[in-house]
């Protein structure tokens, strides 16, 4: 089989890809029997050191995230097939990933509220030693330095806690960054291509 026939297989095989995806792929393997070539070996051989155009498309289809690949695998078989599943389907399907939209959102929503929470805690103890500090400067002008030592020493103590409580909120805030970051991934990689395989991102 020359190049031009296996591509042209490739492309029907791959056919329920979407035009810009599958363009991808054909590309990514011309290059790749172009590179072969160069290195000595004749067309026929560079087409065969690919392995069948029926492999090749499975191992694609294969590679693809668990939504996209279900999506494409039934259009494959028939497109008629795709839109009657998709459309008697729907009084599930819809509710299903508006409720799967929702629990996404509301995780997300909670680790950044968690995130303020803290800050906020923060703010108020830091808050604390200005409004300590002037309520001893009223026991003082009072005359009742007992009154004034006591929220003097409080509003310190409140004010380093706060200083604590920050370098605290800091820390959690990556911590909370990284968590929000890994879950949108997690949450998205049914319907993401997968990262690190070149067969399978140009795919995707």
């Amino acid at each position: 089989m020359n190049k031009s026939a296996y591509l042209d297989s490739l492309a029907e095989l791959l056919d329920c890809l979407s035009r810009e995806k599958r363009s991808e792929v054909l590309a990514f393997y011309e290059e790749a029997i172009d590179d072969r070539i160069e290195e000595g070996m004749s067309e026929e051989e560079a087409v065969s050191a690919m392995g069948s155009a029926e492999v090749v498309a499975e191992s694609i289809l294969g590679e693809l995230p668990v939504v996209p690949r279900a999506v494409a695998k039934t259009k494959r078989k028939s497109p008629a097939l795709l839109w009657i599943l998709a459309i008697a389907g729907s009084p599930l399907w819809i509710p299903l990933a508006a409720a799967f939209a929702i629990v996404v959102a509301a995780v997300y929503l909670c680790i950044w509220i968690l995130a303020v929470c803290i800050w906020l805690v923060a703010a108020l103890f830091v808050l604390a030693l200005p409004l300590g500090l002037y309520l001893a400067w009223c026991g003082i002008m009072a005359e009742t330095f007992a009154f004034a030592l006591a929220q003097a020493g409080l509003a310190c103590l409140l004010g380093g806690i706060g200083l604590l409580v920050f370098n605290a909120a800091f820390s959690a805030s990556r911590v909370l960054a990284m968590l929000s970051q890994q879950w949108a991934r997690k949450a998205l990689s049914p319907f993401r291509r997968c990262e690190g395989n070149r067969s399978c991102a140009t795919a995707a």
